[in-house]
């Protein structure tokens, strides 16, 4: 018995087994979970990249909702799903109206709340709902994408068959974070333009003009677009633009607007003697410690199409340069936070603003700013190749949108200086070969009721300016002579971008 207790001879199998069973076991621990893992940060990246590309998309719910899909994590979707044994449900998209999400207003009454103008809550779901494919434009202002996936496990089948894993993701509508922007806006200041505008407008009492509507739609984009980096309290001082260009640029500039107008006018000249030929883009009667800006018709250089150009078309040396009258400029605002334009110290700001000069009078006050004085006619092609030229030669900035918005009526014919029978022609194609450049092009067609005056006269007013436009979505219409603060400031908001923001699972304002 002593003898057989002291032996050392048997068998390790049933000890090598058993260990195999535990190592297995953490074995699958390991790789199943891991693989749970992955999918889970696969799905999460899914949802989000989804949401992010519907909140572009929005107030188009219907556009919005197929882009969800469409960049969901389910199989032949542009983030789907990959791995061994993973499969995504299809998503569920759902139009909210959130407290912290762009434009959002209290309700009143009832306490629904408005986003922007839906107190009925008829396009929107308020609390959440789930809702259907939806048609058509929704006043919601976020959407929420959540979808669930299935991870089928391999080493811990023996324990469990499968692990469900869910994310969640929401995305507020544009009207958030903005790209860094050059943004070149072409103001039609010809004769029509003098034509009375119905709206009203702050700051003249009565019978303001067309100009003075679109010089107030301008006046919100630039209330609109940022300065500087939100972080600032300040954006500090501007530094005036170099080549003689108006206009100056804070030292971190993230928005930088310029001005265009037609007809053609000439560059800064240094004095400031009027005749009744100039077009002014400061006061009559200014007080001699900053002279009146004086800007007169120059020798008018014609505009020729030519896709063939060096560098796509876009000329190479500054051949139009009579259609600039501020250069791109960041000076508008003191911060992000202070909506309040530099009335007295932007170029910017003067050209499209009234109401600060002492004896320049003007129907209900004082008058400065833009005025309509017709001349050269109505010849667009130049001031886009002209904008365009700009936004080439900009200093180069990390990530920035190039942009035109275009304002006129889009009745366009010739020069009296030189012969060109199709304008709108000439138009359209400039504003081709700048789209081909990467430009962005919004159109807004402002009482766009008359025809071109091309050849073929077979090209309506507001034809041409939709085929200016880069696509559907950067058309806007304002059909009636009225205010044009609406169209600029949707402007304001398609130039930047849709962002996520926490999920919100009570209604408003609870979050």
């Amino acid at each position: 018995m002593r003898r057989r207790l002291r032996g050392e001879q048997g068998q390790a199998l049933p000890m090598v087994a058993l260990a195999m069973v535990a190592l297995i076991a953490f074995a699958g621990l390991v790789i199943d979970i891991g693989r749970v893992w992955v999918a889970q940060k696969q799905l999460q990246g899914a949802v989000d990249s989804a949401a992010l590309v519907a909140g572009q998309d929005l107030p188009n719910s219907s556009t919005a909702y197929t882009q969800a899909v469409n960049y969901s994590g389910l199989s032949g979707d542009n983030n789907q799903l990959t791995g061994y044994q993973v499969s995504a449900a299809s998503p569920n998209v759902t139009f909210e109206c959130l407290s912290h999400a762009p434009n959002y207003t209290a309700g009143t009454g009832s306490g629904l709340p408005t986003c922007p103008t839906d107190s009925a809550s008829k396009n929107c779901q308020p609390t959440g709902a789930s809702a259907p494919q939806p048609t058509g434009i929704t006043t919601c202002n976020a959407v929420n994408v959540k979808q669930t996936a299935t991870v089928t496990t391999t080493f811990l089948g023996l324990f469990r068959h499968s692990f469900t894993i869910t994310a969640s993701s929401t995305a507020a509508a544009r009207g958030g974070v903005p790209h860094p922007l050059n943004v070149e806006v072409i103001l039609d200041t010809t004769q029509s333009m003098t034509d009375s505008c119905s709206s009203s407008v702050t700051g003249i009492s009565s019978n303001p003009q067309k100009l003075d509507c679109a010089k107030a739609g301008m006046r919100a984009l630039l209330q609109a677009l940022w300065p500087c980096n939100s972080t600032l309290t300040t954006c500090g001082a501007a530094t005036t633009n170099t080549g003689g260009q108006l206009g100056g640029n804070v030292s971190a500039p993230v928005d930088e607007v310029g001005l265009e107008v037609f007809p053609a006018i000439s560059g800064n000249p240094p004095s400031p003697a009027a005749t009744t030929t100039d077009r002014e883009i400061d006061c009559t009667n200014y007080p001699s410690s900053k002279p009146a800006f004086k800007v007169t018709y120059p020798t008018y250089t014609p505009y020729t199409f030519s896709a063939t150009k060096a560098n796509g078309g876009i000329p190479t040396s500054d051949e139009y340069s009579g259609y600039e009258a501020v250069g791109l400029s960041s000076d508008y605002r003191p911060s992000v936070s202070n909506t309040t334009l530099n009335a007295t110290t932007s170029n910017l700001v003067e050209a499209v603003n009234w109401g600060q000069c002492p004896g320049a009078t003007y129907p209900g006050g004082n008058y400065y700013g833009l005025k309509d004085i017709g001349g050269q006619g109505s010849y667009l092609a130049g001031a886009i190749t002209e904008a365009q030229y700009l936004l080439t030669q900009a200093p180069a900035r990390q990530g920035v949108t190039n942009a035109i918005i275009v304002l006129s009526d889009g009745e366009l014919n010739q020069p009296s200086t030189f012969t060109d029978n199709n304008p709108c022609q000439s138009a359209i194609n400039a504003a081709t070969q700048a789209k081909a450049a990467g430009t962005v092009i919004y159109s807004i067609a402002y009482n766009s009721s008359g025809n071109c005056e091309d050849t073929s006269k077979t090209i309506s007013a507001l034809s041409a300016m939709q085929q200016i436009a880069s696509n559907s979505e950067t058309f806007f219409n304002q059909p009636s002579a009225g205010s044009l603060t609406s169209a600029f400031q949707q402007v304001g908001e398609d130039l930047t971008d849709s962002r996520l923001i926490p999920d919100c699972t009570q209604a408003p304002p609870a979050c």
